[in-house]
């Protein structure tokens, strides 16, 4: 699928079908709740397609199942970032100190390991099996503010994707902004909120050493970005996080050690992004379903245009059904694929839904993060809620305001 990015062969029929014969396989090996997400949201989209072509519809079953195809290439091609992904720690700190240094450096890992940050700083954060409240800060808010502006992350390119002319370095000013005020929120909350504990909090600030790859990736999407803007984001990320990991431990440990560290790697783990490729792919499933619906008369939108206040709408909808049990992921697709048409403020768009879902991971019990949260580190949904709803509602306040102040400058 990457040569096809690229525009060099045309692999998208072949990469389709073996995209969904992986999902199909891999299915049964899924937990169930993810199953039923998956099934539901494939199934609604083929409804809505199935609908579609009642009334005349043109699209085509591959188109359909083509639509987040880029985007399951990425996440397959990000799980190759975890083989040069090496954790340590700098001197033993404790306190206010410890836990600044261990929520930044957890930032910055998560920005390229995905869903392995979580498990890697949580398993040296945690106490006795339990995580406290400092800690499932850290986990949920590193990782969820990295959403913001994380090209690895696979929210953003799907929005690049999704919104008409969003253009990343239009995002960037403001999706930066907001993720360095909820870190700055989540120091203030420590410092006020948890002033025993945080006294003696002993974290795990991370090495420099350790936030070399992260650095030497995000800078290198941005370099390639600047000097051949017509590759798409998703192409750059892509090669990147595959090539980068290579060479390191071919540097690390020889071309022979590293041949194999990258064999191994394809047969015992690669699969096991199997629920995030099936999730992407069903999501793309609806998306295509809904704008097929859209293109013949069968959804009528409420509004024309967009402008501030349709994204802060969108944005706190969003959020809410999340928290409620929806997949953000599927919440962005339906938005998307609805007001796809009539986006007229595309960065406005393109921010409320990185934001929304930055907030959705590490708000809502039913998120991917949440999930291992409670599966690894037994935390409890409550806990997730507690630690942080009042967060999240004062970073919805904040993002209406931006998205507002963005507006009253003229940012389209």
């Amino acid at each position: 699928m990457l040569i096809h990015t690229y525009g060099l062969v045309n692999t998208s029929y072949v990469a389709t079908v073996l995209a969904w014969v992986f999902v199909l396989i891999e299915l049964p090996r899924l937990k169930a709740k993810q199953r039923k997400q998956i099934l539901i949201l494939a199934g609604i989209g083929m409804a809505g397609a199935i609908w579609a072509w009642t009334q005349g519809s043109q699209v085509t079953l591959i188109s359909l199942l083509e639509e987040h195809l880029k985007l399951a290439m990425l996440l397959t091609a990000v799980n190759f970032i975890v083989l040069a992904t090496r954790l340590e720690r700098s001197d033993r700190l404790r306190g206010f100190r410890s836990f600044s240094l261990t929520l930044g450096g957890m930032h910055l890992l998560a920005s390229i390991a995905n869903f392995s940050s979580v498990i890697l700083v949580g398993d040296q954060v945690q106490r006795k099996d339990r995580l406290g409240l400092l800690s499932r800060m850290i986990l949920s808010r590193g990782f969820g503010l990295a959403v913001l502006w994380s090209p690895f992350l696979s929210i953003l390119p799907l929005v690049l994707e999704q919104v008409p002319s969003a253009e990343i370095h239009e995002i960037y000013p403001y999706s930066i902004s907001l993720a360095v005020l909820g870190l700055a929120l989540t120091l203030v909350e420590a410092r006020f909120r948890c002033t025993s504990s945080l006294t003696q909090y002993d974290g795990y600030p991370l090495k420099s050493s350790t936030l070399r790859l992260p650095a030497l990736l995000i800078s290198g999407v941005l370099i390639i970005a600047w000097i051949y803007p017509e590759l798409t984001t998703i192409a750059v990320v892509s090669s990147l996080a595959v090539l980068v990991p290579l060479i390191v431990i071919s540097l690390q440990n020889g071309l022979a050690s590293g041949g194999k560290k990258l064999i191994g790697h394809v047969t015992g783990k690669l699969a096991d992004a199997r629920a995030e490729v099936s999730l992407f792919l069903s999501a793309g499933l609806l998306a295509g379903g809904v704008k097929a619906c859209i293109g013949v008369g069968l959804i009528t939108l409420p509004v024309t245009s967009t402008d501030a206040t349709v994204a802060a709408t969108v944005m706190w909808a969003i959020v809410v059904l999340a928290i409620l049990g929806i997949h953000q992921l599927a919440l962005v697709a339906i938005f998307a694929g609805l007001l796809a048409d009539v986006t007229t403020t595309p960065t406005l768009m393109a921010v409320s839904y990185v934001l929304a879902t930055a907030l959705s991971m590490s708000g809502s019990t039913f998120s991917g993060l949440s999930f291992i949260l409670q599966a690894r580190f037994h935390s409890s949904a409550r806990e997730i809620l507690q630690a942080n709803l009042p967060y999240t509602v004062l970073m919805l306040l904040a993002g209406t305001a931006a998205l507002y102040l963005m507006e009253s400058l003229g940012v389209r």
